[in-house]
């Protein structure tokens, strides 16, 4: 629906661009609320921090730096290491992977805000995206009332070409 297409693209002040973004972010929560696609929640987040190899990351760090560590303390450092390891014996290069350790991971089940979303009305087929693309044209003129559109500008900009072009039943299969 947007391949080669500026219809949506509007010069704004920067005063105008920050208040767009705020009523943006408004229809970004209700978008959010009626599919479950939340903003900023740990679904929504890339890379999540492990504890457990933070826990490791810092225990080497202060067995490699920390002079006047107690025994007991060095003993439970170790086992720590020891355990995340699965070994017996914690070698010095161990201990410096171990200090080197990378403690963010990857989120299997991040899947970003906007994708969800037009998922979610995707399944609907074209109309159902076209309707997507309407409600956000639509909230920008009722959130921002621009003075100044281009004449041919309209919330249902090439909708009726979509149809003609692909039929009103076209499924969408999003890659």
């Amino acid at each position: 629906m947007k391949d080669h297409n500026s219809h949506d693209v509007l010069l704004l002040c920067t005063s105008c661009h920050a208040i767009s973004n705020y009523y943006d972010n408004h229809l970004k929560q209700q978008l959010a609320e009626e599919f479950g696609a939340p903003i900023g929640s740990e679904e929504g987040v890339r890379l999540l921090e492990d504890p457990l190899r933070r826990q490791v990351r810092s225990g080497a760090r202060a067995l490699l730096n920390a002079d006047s560590l107690p025994d007991p303390r060095r003993a439970e450092l170790l086992q720590s290491i020891k355990d995340f390891f699965n070994t017996e014996v914690v070698t010095p290069e161990m201990l410096q992977e171990a200090a080197g350790l990378e403690t963010r991971i990857c989120n299997e089940s991040y899947m970003p805000h906007g994708l969800k979303v037009v998922q979610c009305f995707a399944k609907g087929g074209l109309r159902s995206l076209m309707q997507l693309e309407r409600r956000w044209r639509q909230h920008f003129l009722d959130s921002m009332q621009p003075k100044h559109l281009p004449e041919q500008w309209s919330v249902d900009h090439n909708h009726v070409k979509l149809i003609r072009k692909y039929g009103e039943d076209l499924q969408i299969e999003l890659s």
